[in-house]
C-alpha cells in the first residue's frame, strides 16, 4: 500500500515538474525595442531605414512624413486611435509621432497556437499519467482484492483445493499468505473430521457385529425354549430383541448424521400404507378408519421402520390404545397416530423430534432419545411434513405427497 501511494505522488511530482518546465520555457514574442531605438535615430540622422517592423512617420497634422508601406490619409487623431487600437507602438518623435506596426495579431494567434499546443501536450501527459496511475492501483489493489473476494467465495461454498495465487509484493500480498494457510487448516480439519466419521462408523459396525453375532445365538436358543413352553425363556427372547433394536438405532443414527441413511420413493396405494401399519401393530392396540383411495410416494423400507418406531414409542410412553386417522387434505395424505397417555409437558413439545431428546419423565424408559429425530429427517426427504402435539394424549401427524387419486 505505501509502495502505491509512493508511486503516485512520484507520478504527479513529475508531471507537475513537465509541465513547469514547459511554462517557464515559453516565450511571449516581446516588441524589439532595439529596433525601434534604431529606426528612431536614423530617423535622425536623415537615412531613415527598413527593417523588422513596417513604421509611418507623421507630424502634429497628421501628414505623412515618411512610411515604409502605403497609408490611407487621414487627421492626426485618427492615426493616433487606430494606431492604439490596433495594439501598434506609437513613439513620441519631434512634434509629430511614429507609428510601428507590430503586427499584434500575429503574435496574438503564435501565442493562443502555442497555448494550444501547450494544452494538448498536458492532456495527453496527464492522461498517460493517470493511467499508469489507475494501472497500479488496479494491479496493486483492485485486483488482489476480486482474488481475495472470489477465494472466500469459493472457501464459503466448500471447495478448499483452490489455493490463493497472490505476489507478496502486492498490497494484500500478507492477508493472502494468512488466508491460504486458513484454507489449508479447515482442509486438514476436514479432512480429519471425515476421516474420524468413517472411524466412527467402522467402529460402530465392528461393535454391532461383535453384539449381533452372539445375540443371534441367544435369540435361537430363546426362541426354540419358548416354543418348548418356556416361560422364562421368552423374556429373554424379548430382551434379545430389545438390545438387537437399540444396536440397529444406533447404526441407523449413524447414517443418519452422515446424511448416508438412502430414500428411494416409489409408488404405493393408500391400502398398502394401511397394511405397514397393522403390520406395525404387535399388541394389536390400533383401532384406524378405512384410507381414502390414492397413490403416495414413499420409501417403504423407511416408512416400516417410520410407522414402527412411531407406535412402539406410544407402547413404551403411553401403554394405551392407539387411534389412526387416513385422510386426504389438498395434494397431502394426512395419517394421524394418537395415544391417550399423558403427553409430553407443554415445555417439552417444541424439543420432541430434536437428537438425542428425552422428556424428563422417560429418563427411566429404555431409549437413546433418536427415535422421532431421524423419523422427522426421513420424512423430509420423502417430501413430506411430521409435527407432534398434544391433544387428549400424543398425537404425531405425517403428512406425504399424494401422486394421484383413483
Amino acid at each position: 500500500m505505501k509502495k502505491t501511494i509512493l508511486i503516485s505522488v512520484a507520478t504527479l511530482l513529475l508531471v507537475a515538474c513537465v509541465f513547469l518546465c514547459i511554462g517557464y520555457g515559453f516565450s511571449y514574442e516581446r516588441v524589439d525595442t532595439v529596433y525601434i531605438n534604431e529606426v528612431t535615430q536614423s530617423i535622425t540622422a536623415g537615412e531613415p531605414i527598413k527593417g523588422k517592423y513596417d513604421y509611418t512617420y507623421f507630424d502634429s497634422e497628421g501628414e505623412v512624413l515618411y512610411s515604409t508601406r502605403e497609408t490611407e490619409d487621414m487627421t492626426y487623431s485618427a492615426r493616433i486611435n487606430r494606431a492604439i487600437g490596433d495594439g501598434d507602438v506609437v513613439v513620441d518623435y519631434g512634434s509629430g509621432k511614429i507609428v510601428f506596426y507590430t503586427d499584434s495579431e500575429a503574435r496574438y494567434k503564435s501565442m493562443r497556437n502555442a497555448l494550444i499546443w501547450f494544452s494538448v501536450a498536458f492532456l495527453c501527459v496527464a492522461a498517460i499519467s493517470f493511467a499508469l496511475i489507475i494501472a497500479v492501483i488496479y494491479r496493486r489493489l483492485y485486483r488482489p482484492f476480486n482474488r481475495l473476494k472470489d477465494f472466500a467465495s469459493e472457501v464459503a461454498r466448500g471447495n478448499l483445493d483452490s489455493p490463493l495465487i497472490l505476489d507478496r509484493y502486492e498490497s494484500f500480498g500478507a492477508f493472502g499468505e494468512a488466508f491460504d494457510i486458513m484454507r489449508n487448516n479447515l482442509k486438514e480439519s476436514r479432512i480429519a473430521e471425515q476421516k474420524a466419521a468413517l472411524e466412527k462408523r467402522a467402529l460402530l459396525q465392528e461393535i454391532g457385529h461383535d453384539i449381533m453375532t452372539p445375540l443371534s445365538s441367544i435369540k435361537a436358543v430363546a426362541e426354540v425354549a419358548s416354543a418348548q413352553g418356556g416361560d422364562d425363556y421368552k423374556i429373554i427372547f424379548d430382551k434379545a430383541n430389545t438390545i438387537e433394536n437399540l444396536v440397529n438405532g444406533f447404526y441407523r443414527a449413524s447414517l443418519e448424521e452422515e446424511g448416508q441413511l438412502s430414500i428411494y420413493l416409489t409408488k404405493h396405494t393408500s391400502d398398502d400404507f394401511a397394511k405397514l401399519i397393522d403390520i406395525s401393530d404387535y399388541n394389536s392396540r390400533i383401532s384406524r378408519n378405512a384410507p381414502p383411495d390414492c397413490d403416495l410416494l414413499y420409501d417403504k423400507i423407511r416408512m416400516s421402520q417410520i410407522l414402527d418406531n412411531v407406535i412402539v414409542n406410544s407402547y413404551k410412553y403411553a401403554d394405551t390404545s392407539i387411534e389412526v386417522d387416513m385422510k386426504v387434505d389438498g395434494n397431502k395424505f394426512i395419517t394421524t397416530i394418537k395415544d391417550h397417555g399423558n403427553g409430553v409437558a407443554p415445555e417439552q413439545l417444541q424439543y420432541v423430534m430434536d437428537r438425542f431428546y428425552r422428556g424428563e419423565k422417560k429418563s427411566e424408559t429404555l431409549g437413546q432419545g433418536l427415535g422421532l429425530h431421524i423419523c422427522k429427517k426421513m420424512i423430509d426427504r420423502m417430501g413430506g411434513e411430521m409435527t407432534c402435539r398434544n391433544e387428549d394424549g400424543f398425537v404425531v401427524e405425517i403428512a406425504l405427497p399424494v401422486f394421484g387419486k383413483n
